[in-house]
């Protein structure tokens, strides 16, 4: 198979995303990447749990900081990284795991500030920016906190 159109020439990127593995958001997490950053390409680091990895697995934390810090900003230069969390994440048990939707909320929020200031210790430069999903309604929302 060949795909045609494809070139080599860019190296950099302003802005990485380290998010779930989760399939299931893929394509709406790189909508929402588009349409809130402006951009349609930036490193993806990708891992059960996001920031639950970051804050509870400190082997992991040390994976994500030398991959970011190594590719990410030595080598593509990003300016800014988005720690994403979604909704019903397996790595938290998924949504049955908590008493409610405000519990589930509470553990999204606690782990992604405590992954933002443990990523700003090793990352000087970097904005780093954090959000989750979260079902309502009308379909997936996002929130930036």
């Amino acid at each position: 198979m060949e795909i045609q159109g494809f070139e080599l020439t860019k190296h950099h990127c302003d802005l990485a995303v380290l998010k779930c593995i989760d399939f299931r958001f893929r394509e709406v997490d790189q909508l929402f990447i588009t349409e809130q950053f402006g951009v349609t390409d930036f490193d993806l680091v990708a891992w059960p749990g996001a920031a639950k990895s970051v804050v509870h697995d400190e082997v992991m934390r040390k994976k994500v900081v030398t991959t970011i810090k190594n590719v990410c900003c030595e080598l593509h230069g990003i300016k800014k990284l988005v720690i994403l969390n979604h909704w019903d994440c397996g790595g938290y048990g998924g949504s049955k795991a908590f008493v409610s939707t405000e519990a589930e909320v509470a553990a999204y929020c606690s782990d992604l500030t405590q992954a933002k200031q443990a990523l700003e210790a090793h990352l000087s430069g970097v904005e780093i920016v954090t959000a989750y999903s979260q079902m309502s309604d009308s379909g997936l929302q996002y929130h930036i906190i």
